[in-house]
This record gives structure tokens, sequence and C-alpha cells, in this order.
């Protein structure tokens, strides 16, 4: 399991939250920018750069330019690759999307009345 192995696994997600928060301010400030000017850099307003920095809270549209500035955008698409499936696996994938095409539900028929 991967909370055994890795004890981020075992932090809330609030905790996990205010950690990137503090990541992203860190990098901010090593940029030399103020929140104004990475609001201004970024077309976020300051209140919700500064919102960001306090809780981790965002979209996944503001984390797009939050990342964009930074030159990150290639390690956040990474985070989500995917990794190529080997033909079996295709196959089994296959199987299984059929088998629930079949399954579709059928209506019910109600008798005369």
């Amino acid at each position: 399991m991967l909370d055994s192995i890795n004890p981020v696994y075992a932090k809330a997600d609030s905790e996990i939250l205010g950690e990137i928060g503090k990541r992203l301010k860190q990098r901010r400030i090593g940029n030399d920018f103020t929140q104004l000017e990475f609001a201004k850099a970024t077309g976020i307003s300051k209140d919700q750069i500064s919102k960001i920095e306090r809780t981790g809270r965002t979209s996944l549209a503001t984390l797009v330019a939050v990342s964009r500035k930074f030159g990150l955008l290639q390690q956040l698409l990474a985070v989500y690759e995917t990794p190529e499936l080997t033909p079996m696996q295709k196959y089994e994938i296959e199987q299984k999307i059929a088998k629930i095409k079949k399954k579709k539900k059928k209506r019910v028929k109600r008798g005369k009345r």
C-alpha cells in the first residue's frame, strides 16, 4: 500500500494543500514577485494569489496559469502521465468495455391495464 510506504499519505488533504500553498509562495518570492506583480503576470487576482498561498485551494485552471508562469507545465502534466499499455492490457480493457455494453439495462415491460 502507498500509505505504508510514504508518510505523505497519512496527511490530511488540508495539510497537503497547505504545503502546496507554502511552496507556491516560496517560488513566487524566489522569483522576486510581489503578490500584486504575480497576479498581474498570471491574470489571477491578488486576493486569489493570497488565498492559494494560505490554503492551497484553487481551481485546476488557476493551477495551470501559475504553473505556466513558473515554467512547470511539463512537470504538472507528468504527474498524470499514464504508462503505455501492453497489448494484453489493451485487450483486457476492450473485453471489459464489451462486457459492460452487453449488460445495458433493459427496459421493464409493464402489463396492459
